[in-house]
């Protein structure tokens, strides 16, 4: 299981420059395409460094840039200042080295970040990041572009912001933003509650999982006296499933991870809606505009590509009790997703993945 952070800092600035493009008439122009891997349902960006090559996570819920390599970083990009690192998940602080420009360059367009931080000799941080990554980008990425992200084929495109990409997706879902941090604003009943209350949840690509509940109410409305006492004792959660409301979605079988123990500074919200969600589509986010374009990935017949790889993923590598409420439902990112307009009784999916 991975574990997941919320990195809280000085936001840093991205400089990409694309090499030249051609383009389609009236078709938007982007500034440049990077190669990605989808390694754990989360996008993983594929460029090439100052030795080698360097693997980058992209990462909606992070307000910084974060490197883990010293190779990486020539000593020019060194400035001398250092900043607090906060990583409030797994309940370490650390001090990182402030950098100038640091270059990575790719297929078609270059890296250019400023401003991020060198963070090196903290093997228990990497360790409790599981980071199979040398580094993390983060909001200041989605701030200066228009985003799409293809997991089927491997790339992803950056437009200037103001890019209206909305003619080419399917579904369009909009993004609250508070400050640079996106979050999913939507109405749902969930088994265990009374009646339909509304959702605050983190878009929160650097996790790999499927849905978090992080509010308390929801925690003592799943479990029982003498359930809590153990659990809050254990730091331990609930894994349940449930189909789940989402916007102009409406997802069957929705793994869902309940918490015991509430991050700091996540008290704000409820949760956060994770990357094996985004991995099964084609997808825009564009911080600018507010909103969330979906596509699914599909094959040439027309038939939805499973892209999430099975795992169960909880936030921090909590151990978990497993709990139903209502129907019992197995519990694996195997969930069908369809269109508000075109739920069960209809002929057409608009998403799917399966596993046996």
């Amino acid at each position: 299981m991975l574990k997941r952070t919320v990195i809280c800092l000085t936001s840093a600035m991205f400089v990409f420059i694309g090499a030249a493009l051609n383009s389609v008439a009236a078709a938007p122009s982007p500034v440049a395409r990077l190669p990605i891997e989808i390694i754990d349902n989360r996008t993983h960006i594929q460029l090439q460094g100052p030795h080698g090559p360097v693997t980058l996570l992209l990462d909606t819920g992070a307000t910084t840039s974060i490197f883990f390599d010293r190779s990486l970083v020539p000593d020019q990009a060194l400035t001398g200042d250092e900043a607090q690192v906060n990583f409030p998940a797994i309940g370490h602080s650390v001090v990182g080295k402030r950098l100038g420009s640091v270059a990575f360059s790719g297929d078609e367009g270059e890296l250019i970040s400023s401003n991020g931080l060198l963070v090196v000799g903290e093997d228990e941080v990497e360790q409790a990041l599981d980071a199979n990554f040398h580094g993390i980008i983060g909001q200041e990425l989605f701030r200066r572009y228009v985003v799409e992200i293809d997991p089927q084929q491997g790339v992803m495109t950056l437009y200037p912001a103001g890019t209206d990409l909305e003619d080419d997706f399917e579904i369009e879902h909009r993004l609250l933003m508070q400050g640079h941090t996106p979050y999913i604003h939507f109405k749902s009943k969930m088994p265990w509650e009374k009646r339909t209350t509304v959702k605050n949840m983190l878009l929160d690509s650097g996790y790999p999982g499927g849905m978090v509940f992080w509010n308390r109410k929801h925690f003592m409305q799943v479990t029982s006296k003498t359930e809590r006492t153990r659990l809050t004792a254990n730091n331990m959660g609930v894994l349940t499933a449930a189909n789940v409301d989402f916007g102009e979605l409406y997802f069957e079988n929705m793994p869902i991870f309940i918490a015991s123990d509430v991050p700091k500074q996540s008290e704000d919200r409820d949760g956060l809606i994770g990357a094996s969600i985004l991995a099964q589509y084609r997808h825009v986010i564009d911080f600018q505009g507010e909103r969330l374009l979906l596509s699914p990935v599909v094959d040439e017949e027309g038939e939805p590509v499973q892209i999430i790889d099975g795992a169960i993923y909880t936030p921090n590598n909590e151990d978990f009790l497993v709990k139903f409420f209502g129907p019992k439902l197995p519990i694996y990112p195997s969930f069908t997703i369809y269109n508000v307009k075109t739920r069960p009784g209809a002929s057409h999916h608009l998403g799917q993945s399966d596993h046996n």
